[in-house]
């Protein structure tokens, strides 16, 4: 015959049960209150692509937005928005293998052209770009704020962001370029005037609102519409030497 369990037996087990139960739920609460009261973090520890930016841009003359020698035979400008999904795609295609060979010899310059797809004539990355172009390293920060667009998308793409990026590039002067930036943003600057006349020669070229490249040489000038792959980008630059 099976045995059931005495009154006297069954007490201490349930008093353990409910115990566990009543534990249980008062860690769940405390963690659903924690969750709650806990504000997003809105801090932005790693910058992708330092070390990919060393290895292309390092070593090569800059001045400004010019990249490469000054007195290269063809000189190719950049149009192109760092805060464009699409642009970056176009820039990692063509930039890094022309740097790595064209620039690196002397043959072809770089001149970056902060063109918006945007509503605006100017945008808060371009300031961050035109402010490190001022100490040489325009062309390094443009291809940071490329790798870390996703990051942007998450957290908000405001100074404190580009102030990261800026932290990121060896020998830059983030207090000059923080100041340069400041000096740059309102509307009557300098900076804002030279992004706006930028705006307006892309205009004047008919540039459509896609990236673009306009390359000029001995032999005369092509402009390459509509997010043109490095094939496309050689041929222009084969065409006017």
């Amino acid at each position: 015959m099976s045995q059931f369990p005495t009154v006297g037996s069954r007490r201490p087990n349930r008093f353990w049960v409910i115990l566990v139960l009543l534990l249980a739920f008062g860690g769940l609460a405390i963690g659903l209150v924690s969750m709650a009261v806990r504000k997003p973090s809105n801090e932005f520890t790693r910058v992708n692509g330092i070390s990919d930016q060393q290895r292309i841009f390092g070593g090569v003359r800059q001045d400004l937005d010019r990249l490469g020698e000054p007195d290269a035979p063809v000189q190719v400008q950049v149009f192109t928005d760092v805060q464009c999904i699409e642009c970056k795609d176009q820039f990692n295609e063509t930039i890094p293998p022309l740097v790595d060979q064209e620039v690196r010899e002397g043959d072809v310059a770089l001149l970056f052209r902060n063109r918006s797809l945007a509503e605006n004539a100017t945008e808060i990355g371009f300031y961050g770009v035109e402010a490190a172009a001022k100490q040489g390293y325009g062309w390094q920060y443009a291809y940071l704020l490329f790798q870390n667009q996703d990051e942007a998308k998450v957290q908000r793409l405001d100074k404190d962001f580009l102030t990261k990026i800026a932290q990121s590039i060896t020998h830059l002067d983030v207090a000059q370029w923080s100041k340069d930036f400041d000096e740059g943003v309102p509307k009557d600057s300098e900076m804002t005037k030279a992004l706006e006349d930028t705006d307006k020669l892309s205009f004047d070229l008919k540039i459509r609102a896609h990236p673009a490249v306009v390359v000029n040489g001995p032999k005369g000038t092509e402009i390459v519409q509509d997010s043109p792959d490095l094939a496309e980008v050689q041929q222009a630059i084969d065409s006017v030497r």
